[in-house]
């Protein structure tokens, strides 16, 4: 009884194994074959064509305008004048780095020595009546408005050929401002006679300002 059931196993065993090899060889025949990569020829470049003739020579004397006809002959103009007229002269600048002021009208920086064209100095020592009758040190007031306006700042003065003189008289700016011109425009500082500026000292005389009016420190210590 044994016997049987092991020979039974054993067949169906078998059975199996030769369905799964015809299996196995139906499956084969439907996959298809698998590529196999083939070598591509790279296209070649053709060769250049070289043409064979003769070149023309060249030489400078060959190249003419374009243009047909005789050329035109040109003419030559004079240059223009200067902008300025002929006879203008440009400006040297000397260049005061934060110059000490001496007095109103005077400057003075690393050695060299200024004064301001077409004014007097105000004398620090100056003392200008008031109208309490009391006088007031004008000349040192007026010192002060003068390192007011340049506040240490560098000062351009015009090199007019006097350089080699000990003091240079000259016209001096500070930012575009005419030093010598405010001060006898607010009356620090008297202009000289037949100066530019003379008309300036009598409006600020007329006018009572700076030293020909009184001292502007009492009204400054009278605020609360």
């Amino acid at each position: 009884m044994r016997r049987a059931a092991v020979i039974a196993s054993g067949v169906v065993i078998l059975a199996w194994g030769s369905a799964l090899v015809s299996a196995g060889t139906r499956l084969r025949s439907v996959l298809p074959p698998p590529k196999t990569e083939t070598a591509v020829a790279r296209p070649q470049a053709p060769a250049p064509v070289v043409e064979r003739r003769r070149v023309r020579a060249i030489s400078p004397g060959q190249f003419v305008s374009p243009i047909d006809g005789p050329g035109e002959a040109l003419e030559r103009i004079a240059p223009r004048p200067p902008l300025g007229g002929e006879d203008e002269e440009k400006v040297k600048v000397v260049l005061l780095q934060r110059p000490w002021s001496g007095a109103a009208g005077l400057l003075a920086a690393r050695g060299r020595s200024v004064r301001l064209a077409g004014v007097m100095p105000t004398a620090v020592g100056r003392r200008c009546p008031s109208g309490s009758g009391a006088p007031w040190p004008c000349g040192v007031v007026a010192r002060t408005q003068q390192r007011m306006l340049i506040r240490n700042r560098t000062v351009a003065c015009e090199q007019n050929g006097a350089d080699e003189k000990a003091v240079l008289v000259t016209v001096c700016r500070v930012g575009g401002t005419d030093i010598g011109g405010w001060l006898v425009r607010n009356g620090w500082a008297e202009a000289e006679p037949g100066s530019v500026l003379a008309e300036l000292t009598s409006t600020a005389r007329r006018e009572q300002r700076g030293i020909f009016g009184d001292d502007p420190r009492d009204g400054l210590n009278s605020r609360p």
